[in-house]
């Protein structure tokens, strides 16, 4: 954080000293949690809810799954900052050496993709992170014929410390490879190298941007764009001045899977309510959560959806409003609070490092949030069959259970249209009136803090390495294209 607290302030050097100690510290946790996951991944003590018992899996693979989950989620991560940050720049001149990303942006700015890449990537990401929590996850392995602790050679881990049940059973260690090892590192290199991060061998054209379009095909998350509409509608906003080009299609195949996207959002949520009720999802099983009942298991699941939807809605109104001179808002004290707690200032961008420190400690939450939730919204059991066992599963079968239900499929669609897409539209559209209130700005805070403490700043160190590695050099001067041809679409 800045020294003064609020704004933008020289920092003393007892806190540079801390943050580069936080380099070295942060890099050992994530060493220990890689350790720890892909350990407990090769012992089968893991939870992917494709396993029946405790030997009924192949750990080799889904140690291998679980290292290209996170690696996709790494690539969504950078990717998004590239195409997002690239637009409206002249492509052409990179046309001959930087043939990959030439190819890849060249379709991604192409009428309304860049919308369609946001919102198809994000069920992707919130995807890729369910199932990084069912397969890098513990399993409730109490009861069963081995010992409950969790041993490498003669270091135990007490199955009943809390050491054991935060860092492991609840996955706080998952959090933090998801964060530092797999989403900041990509978003920092392409911060500033985002032509390089889309010319890198990875061919974003076909691991990226053609799923993430694909998936936002299929319709699953068009309950976004029925909302947006719904907005521009009923607050009379006028859109005359967008780029014709940029604008969504409005044909019956828009309408029909938004219609279609509406229903599926109510089609999970009933089926969410009747797991929770019921006591068959994660938010009732497991070391700390068997003893919830399930109207706490519903009010859990809310908070953690109302804590996620927080988090997406206050990092695009704060970037909605960066260039919106601060003075504006001190007739709103919560508003203004969080926006020179930003470092924001007259009508330039924001000042010093507390918007980067944000960005971080925003991700921290959402990642935790993403596994709480990724627990909480898959049903238990595995291959197909429901706990508490002979639990009713409405008679869809075991096939729906078991890849619809238990691999956090259905939790993902409702997460995704409800917690986030619903409030980053929202935002988009008010963001003022989004963060108008204390809350806010004790989010705020606890995500400035967060990044302080230093728990995921292995992030740089990787970031450094990668761009070591690939031999990065920072982007060359761009030209802009004119303002009409800018794409300005930004979920």
């Amino acid at each position: 954080m800045a020294a003064d607290g609020w704004g933008v302030g020289e920092e003393s050097a007892c806190l540079v000293w801390w943050r580069k100690s936080t380099y070295v510290w942060s890099s050992c946790l994530v060493i220990f949690a890689l350790v720890i996951h892909f350990y407990g991944i090769g012992k089968q003590w893991n939870n992917p809810a494709w396993k029946e018992n405790q030997s009924d899996s192949e750990p080799v693979l889904e140690a291998l799954f679980f290292l290209f989950m996170l690696t996709w989620i790494g690539l969504l991560e950078g990717c998004q900052i590239s195409i997002v940050g690239l637009q409206g720049v002249d492509l052409e001149p990179f046309k001959d050496s930087h043939p990959r990303a030439y190819k890849c942006l060249k379709l991604a700015y192409q009428g309304p993709n860049v919308e369609r890449f946001l919102v198809g990537r994000q069920f992707l990401l919130l995807w890729n992170g369910f199932l990084c929590g069912r397969v890098g996850g513990a399993a409730d392995i109490v009861g069963t014929d081995h010992d409950p602790n969790f041993k490498i050679g003669d270091w135990e881990w007490d199955w009943n410390s809390a050491g054991s049940q935060i860092f492991w059973s609840n996955s706080f260690l998952l959090i933090i490879i998801i964060v530092a090892f797999a989403q900041l590192p990509t978003q920092l290199l392409a911060e500033d190298k985002m032509l390089g991060f889309m010319e890198l061998p990875f061919m974003a054209y076909y691991t990226v941007l053609l799923p993430t379009l694909f998936m936002e095909s299929l319709g699953l998350t068009h309950s976004a764009y029925f909302l947006k509409d719904f907005l521009v509608w009923a607050c009379n906003i006028d859109t005359t001045d967008e780029d014709p080009s940029k604008r969504m299609p409005k044909d019956f195949w828009y309408y029909f899977k938004c219609v279609e996207s509406c229903c599926v959002v109510v089609f999970c949520g009933v089926f969410l309510l009747k797991g929770w009720f019921l006591k068959q999802t994660g938010a009732t099983h497991g070391k700390g959560w068997e003893d919830m009942d399930g109207y706490a298991a519903i009010a859990v699941s809310i908070f953690f959806l109302f804590i996620m939807a927080c988090a997406e809605g206050i990092q695009v109104s704060a970037l909605a409003l960066q260039r919106r001179p601060s003075e504006d808002f001190k007739d709103k004290p919560n508003v203004y609070r969080i926006l020179m707690m930003l470092g924001g200032s007259d009508g330039v961008e924001y000042e010093g490092r507390n918007m980067k420190a944000f960005l971080v400690g925003r991700q921290f939450f959402v990642a935790m949030m993403v596994i709480l939730l990724g627990r909480v919204t898959a049903y238990g059991g595995s291959k197909g069959e429901l706990v508490p066992e002979g639990e009713t599963d409405w008679g869809m079968g075991k096939g729906f259970n078991e890849w619809f239900l238990q691999t956090g499929f259905c939790g993902a669609i409702f997460v995704v249209n409800v917690a986030q897409l619903a409030t980053q539209i929202t935002a988009s559209i008010f963001p003022v009136g989004l963060i108008n209130n204390k809350f806010m700005n004790l989010m705020l805070a606890a995500m400035l803090f967060t990044e302080f403490s230093g728990l995921a700043n292995a992030c740089y160190p990787l970031m450094w390495f990668l761009s070591w590695v690939f031999k990065m050099e920072p982007d060359p001067q761009f030209t802009k294209l004119a303002e009409k041809n800018k794409g300005a679409n930004v979920i």
